[in-house]
């Protein structure tokens, strides 16, 4: 490709700056891809398994129930706390 008029040398800088620009476009076009996999496959909010309820592990729970029940230590309190007051100056 070695033309040696103006006009050569311009259609052929013009033609590699088409290509470039295709393959610019083309190499943005598959990162814009990628990221949106990538995004969509590690978001939180994508349900990834089956949902199952919160709760306490049953030997706890059973732990619990047998020290502090038994101690009677979650009865209510007798008396009420004493009210916040401001005094008077």
């Amino acid at each position: 490709m070695s033309t040696s008029s103006p006009a050569g040398r311009v259609a052929a800088a013009q033609e590699r700056a088409r290509v470039g620009k295709l393959a610019f476009v083309a190499v943005a076009a598959v990162v814009f891809g990628a990221g949106m996999l990538l995004t969509r496959s590690t978001a939180s909010g994508h349900v990834k398994h089956g949902v199952r309820a919160l709760a306490a592990p049953r030997r706890f729970v059973r732990t619990v129930e047998r020290n502090a029940l038994q101690a009677g230590q979650l009865a209510p309190p007798q008396a009420a706390p004493p009210q916040a007051s401001t005094s008077q100056s």
